[in-house]
Order: structure tokens, then C-alpha cells, then sequence
């Protein structure tokens, strides 16, 4: 049986190629440098060029001059009959699980289907010759207007519509942030942390500390002996442990922020809209009187993970920078998809499913929080905003090992060490990250029950 030779060049094709086509770098998105190809792969970087020009031919990237290589238009590349029997399986796979507590899905079952397809049919009516044109490199204006009105009366934050930006995911627009602010920063992110994050850093070659979270959210005293000059933080329900930024840490955040020019703050609103008492957590942006802070959100959770649609607000002293890089930036979500959200937001229909969602989840939570009241050898943090929360307990079992027991028994849910955390500051206690945005109502609290009724086998008295 002969062998094919795979050269050096090859390789690092294959590498890149894998980071495009499994979406952990996103379309226009800045590509490894190759000087840092060539440390990583010990090769020379003529070997890098050649494996960035075979990934050019075939459309995978596109270069400009003196800023580097750019994720291109994704190309669907022919797959052996094997390869899609495969992707079949793993489709049913995923789907096969009796009770899905994982964070990636939301409720479908209340989305107001006819009203989004009424509203597509005005927008195929009556914007068709806008939809065929080029639209703001920034995103649909009027859209941009709505979400300005949401930020405003939602989270307290008055900024001029010009000021958002809109894409396609907060990780796309996390390396247009990286684009503007440069790659020598140093950037730090919680621990732990969505590990995609620190991917995208770490892929661009970008000097990446870690910083970690308390009680009362990120560790300031931290952040100030660190050399950090943009800190990506989540303070409203931090993912994966829930935790909500207290005021005062709030505060102290933004003084650090204020203490040197190059410093910023990335505030990811995830899944902010979801507060079950009192009023909604004020945001890091709200309280920003220098404009130092860079906020993030998306329709992931508010509508669904498929509408593809996120959105930053930028500093307006980095509004001219992104005006430099403007001719070769596209907006990645299409226009039809705009136009049919400003549609959605302008007719208080984006309001209404909120406020339906808010209460969906909020029944799901009562039963839960109700059940939990008989498990006296258990703890559940984290769960007063959001659509996640932490179940804690004492276990002879690893966190690991009892994941696999509880997917053993059809049951999807992840643990809180499957994320970034280098700083080790958790027990060694089992912590499982519980989403219970996707189960249904009528599956909810048979499948809590059974996933107690597991968790009490393996509890350390």
C-alpha cells in the first residue's frame, strides 16, 4: 500500500483551512500572521507563504497589502460519500439526547413565525430594489436606529446610531475590534471563559492574560498588576459561571480604564435581556463617561442562535479608524435579514417577544427552583438573569467522568472545567453549566427530575 507525501506547506494549509471551514475564524476576519505560522510550525516563512498562496487560489483568503491576509467568501469544497455519512450520523447523534440542557438553544416553540413571515413579504414588496444594492459598510442605518432606541430605554445607553456596527457574530466583530485597537495590545479575558475567545486571540497572535472572577465578577486588583490594556469582560451574566459584576467592581473597572489613553473595555452584554427580578443589571456602557467602553451584543438568545445578527457600539474616537479600513470591510449580514429585524424592532414585535420570552422562562425557572428546594446536598448559583445557571454538589466522581455518565443516560450538559481555566479557582467540587433555554416545557421537569435523580447517586456525604 503507497503512501502520499505531504510537504511541510501542506499542512498548514490544511490547519488554516480547518479554522475557516469549522467557522472558529468567521468571513473577513483577520488570518495568523506568518511569523507566527512559522514559530508554531518551525518552518520558514516562505513555507507559510506558499500554504497562504494555495489558500488564495482556491478562495479561502484574499490579502491586502501591508495589512495581512483576510478570511474570503466560505467555499463549499466536493465531500467523499464518506464524509457525509458520517455528517449524518453526527447529526443524529446530536439530536438524540432525551433531555438537552446545553446553552446553545433557545425556546423555538413561542417565536412569532407569522409575523416575521408577514413582515419578510413587505420587505420583498416594498424594499426590493434597496435589497439589490450595497449597504452601509456599518449595517442597515435604520436597523442601527432601532437598536440605538433598545440600548436606550433597555439598558440605560445613550449613543448615536452611528456608532453601531453591525455583523454577522460577536466573534466576527471581536476581530474587527482587534483590527482597530492593533494586535500589540495586551488583551485580557475572564477566567474562565467562552474558549472561543481566547482562540481568536491566540490565533492572531495576540499577547492574551487571563484574568479571574469572584463573587462579585472580575478581580480588578488583578487586572491592575497585570500589563492589560483591553480587558473582554461579560458582566451581566457571565459565562459559563453566571456570576453578575457588582456595582462597586463595575466602578473600579471603569477608573482603571480611565487611567491610560490605549486602555478599553470590551463589554459583552450575553444574554442580558433575561432579568426575573427587579430591574434589568446596568450595563458597564451605561455608566461610561469617556466613551472607553466597547459594547457588544447579539440576537442569538433574544431570537434565535440561527439569525445570524450581532452588533457593536463604538467609541467614536475609533469611528474614524474604521472609516480607514471601510473600503474593504462588508457588512456580513445580507440586507434582507436587516431590513425584516428593523421591521421586527420598528413595530414593537421585538418588544413583545421579549416580554412573552421573559415569562416562558421565567415559569421554567420557578419549577426548577421549586425541585431544588429538596436537594439540600446541592447548590444552584447564577440563575437570577440569564438562561443558564450552576449546579454545584460534592462528588467522588471527576466533573468529566460524570458528564459521560450523564450522556450515558441521554442527558446533554456541559461542566464548567471544559472551559478556559488556568487560574484553577474552583473546587474540586462538580459544577455543571445548566441551560434550559431549549428543553421544552412539557419535558422540563421529567428531565430535571432525572438529572437530579443521577446527580444524588454520585454526591459525596
Amino acid at each position: 500500500m503507497g503512501y502520499k507525501k505531504t510537504y511541510l506547506y501542506e499542512e498548514i494549509y490544511e490547519h488554516l483551512k480547518h479554522l475557516i471551514e469549522k467557522d472558529i475564524l468567521n468571513e473577513n476576519d483577520i488570518m495568523p500572521s506568518k511569523r507566527k505560522l512559522a514559530e508554531q510550525f518551525k518552518v520558514s516563512p516562505l513555507t507559510v507563504e506558499k500554504a497562504y498562496v494555495q489558500l488564495m487560489d482556491e478562495g479561502y483568503v484574499y490579502s491586502i497589502e501591508k495589512k495581512g491576509y483576510f478570511v474570503g467568501k466560505k467555499v463549499v469544497l466536493f465531500k467523499p460519500n464518506k464524509d457525509v455519512k458520517d455528517y449524518r450520523f453526527q447529526e443524529k447523534e446530536r439530536e438524540s439526547y432525551r433531555y438537552d440542557f446545553s446553552t446553545s438553544h433557545v425556546d423555538t416553540e413561542f417565536f412569532p413565525n407569522q409575523v416575521w413571515a408577514k413582515l419578510a413579504r413587505e420587505v420583498l414588496s416594498e424594499q426590493h430594489h434597496q435589497m439589490l444594492n450595497d449597504v452601509d459598510p456599518m449595517g442597515l442605518y435604520d436597523l442601527r436606529v432601532e437598536i440605538a432606541k433598545h440600548l436606550d430605554i433597555y439598558r440605560g445607553i445613550e449613543i448615536d446610531p452611528k456608532q453601531i456596527l453591525i455583523g454577522s457574530s460577536s466573534t466576527q466583530l471581536l476581530s474587527v475590534v482587534i483590527e482597530l485597537l492593533g494586535r500589540k495590545q495586551i488583551y485580557g479575558i475572564e477566567d474562565p471563559a467562552y474558549p472561543k475567545i481566547y482562540h481568536i486571540l491566540n490565533t492572531l497572535d495576540i499577547e492574551v492574560d487571563m484574568i479571574g472572577i469572584d463573587q462579585n465578577g472580575l478581580i480588578v486588583d488583578e487586572l491592575k498588576k497585570s500589563k492589560i490594556n483591553v480587558i473582554h469582560v461579560v458582566p451581566s451574566h457571565q459565562f459559563p459561571l453566571g456570576v453578575t459584576m457588582s456595582i462597586q467592581r463595575k466602578k473600579e473597572l471603569l477608573n482603571w480604564v480611565y487611567e491610560k489613553k490605549e486602555r478599553y473595555i470590551i463589554e459583552d452584554d450575553y444574554d442580558s435581556e433575561f432579568k426575573y427580578q427587579g430591574k434589568p443589571i446596568e450595563a458597564i456602557k451605561g455608566l461610561d463617561t469617556l466613551d472607553k467602553v466597547i459594547y457588544m451584543n447579539t440576537f442569538s438568545k433574544s431570537l434565535a442562535p440561527s439569525f445570524r445578527v450581532a452588533y457593536v457600539v463604538l467609541p467614536k474616537r475609533l469611528l474614524k479608524s474604521f472609516d480607514q479600513i471601510s473600503n474593504y470591510h462588508r457588512c456580513t449580514v445580507p440586507n434582507f435579514e436587516q431590513y425584516i429585524l428593523y421591521k421586527f424592532m420598528n413595530t414593537g414585535s421585538f418588544t413583545r417577544h421579549l416580554h412573552r420570552m421573559m415569562k416562558v422562562y421565567k415559569q421554567k425557572l420557578d419549577i426548577i427552583l421549586s425541585m431544588m428546594k429538596n436537594e439540600p446536598r446541592m447548590s444552584i448559583n447564577g440563575y437570577e438573569s440569564g438562561l443558564h445557571f450552576i449546579l454545584s454538589f460534592r462528588s467522588y466522581k471527576s466533573e468529566n467522568e460524570f458528564i459521560q455518565i450523564l450522556k450515558s443516560n441521554s442527558i446533554k450538559v456541559s461542566g464548567v472545567k471544559a472551559y478556559i481555566n488556568i487560574h484553577e479557582n474552583l473546587s474540586e467540587d462538580i459544577h455543571l453549566v445548566v441551560g434550559y433555554a431549549g428543553i421544552s416545557l412539557g419535558d422540563l421537569e421529567q428531565g430535571f427530575k432525572t438529572l437530579l435523580d443521577i446527580c444524588n447517586q454520585y454526591v459525596k456525604l
